[in-house]
């Protein structure tokens, strides 16, 4: 689970981009970090690794506080370049609150991908955790052309048939995003669950209008001053808590409010409402769209 710093008023949670040498992993990092503004996120480093290279860096990917007035942090991990030593895995993977694989898919590679996945799964049990109880996302890098399989049929063949899955080309960095959303969308409903977070009285974030901006067929989820842009198919990354039980007040939920979407003027505006405690607040999320 993330860590919570009641102190800073802050929750820390962290995420690993695992996936085999050349999948993809340096790369997507590289751009994420480089489509962060510099005041949001840290340096971009790396460290030796029980003899393997540890590249790291973490950002707030909301300006605003979210969580009853806390601010997230996301810390991102990974091992780069050829993994000699498995126990640098096992190291990097503790405590990770979310696992992005990244995997190459093409056919010749799968056998590979799907050992890799294989690993991971024992790396996490060594910790008591199953592949499905922590939030992961399969992130299928097209290295070459020619693909025809499904991202469906992909992960099936890796035995993760009900993973989460996008398709993405490092280099050019689309899907890279995408991915990232997926799995912070789930990281932020755990989150929103955690009881050091459900104190009665404690507000959710106050309204903010947040602008963004479409740029070679990308989104900026975004207000003012952030630079982050996101896929087209992609949601916020706070999203609907599905419940199963309890006191639906106790959670976070994030809904569309009003009547909906709205487009007009070259601009389209997504009314949100945050609840969470018993209290609840809107926003507006406005999506400016220009030609690329």
């Amino acid at each position: 689970m993330a860590l919570i710093n009641h102190a800073k008023r802050e929750i820390n949670a962290k995420i690993v981009y695992y996936g085999r040498e050349g999948a993809g992993k340096r790369v997507s990092l590289q751009y994420l970090y480089d489509r962060i503004k510099p005041s949001l996120r840290g340096e971009l480093k790396t460290l030796p690794a029980s003899g393997d290279t540890l590249l790291f860096f973490d950002f707030s990917p909301f300006e605003q506080p979210v969580l009853g007035g806390y601010r997230v942090r996301f810390h991102m991990y990974s091992l780069i370049g050829r993994v000699a030593n498995p126990a640098a895995w096992k190291m990097t993977l503790k405590g990770a609150d979310g696992v992005v694989i990244v995997a190459d898919a093409s056919p010749e590679m799968v056998p590979a991908a799907r050992e890799s996945v294989s690993r991971l799964r024992e790396f996490l049990a060594a910790y008591g955790v199953g592949l499905h109880d922590i939030p992961c996302v399969l992130q299928l890098n097209r290295v070459g052309s020619g693909l025809q399989a499904s991202d469906a049929d992909i992960a099936a063949e890796l035995d993760v048939p009900d993973m989460r899955t996008c398709f993405s080309e490092a280099v050019s960095g689309e899907g890279v995003l995408e991915a990232l959303s997926l799995l912070s969308r789930d990281i932020m409903a755990r989150i929103g669950q955690d009881e050091a977070l459900r104190t009665e009285g404690r507000t959710i974030t106050s309204e903010v209008e947040r602008d963004a901006d479409i740029s070679h067929v990308s989104i900026a989820i975004v207000n003012e001053d952030l630079v982050r842009k996101f896929g087209p198919d992609q949601s916020i990354a706070i999203a609907d808590t599905h419940t199963t039980g309890g006191d639906d007040r106790e959670r976070l939920q994030v809904v569309l409010a009003g009547e909906g979407v709205a487009c007009s003027e070259g601009a389209v505006r997504v009314p949100l409402e945050i609840s969470l405690g018993g209290l609840s607040r809107r926003l507006v999320l406005s999506i400016a769209i220009e030609p690329a």
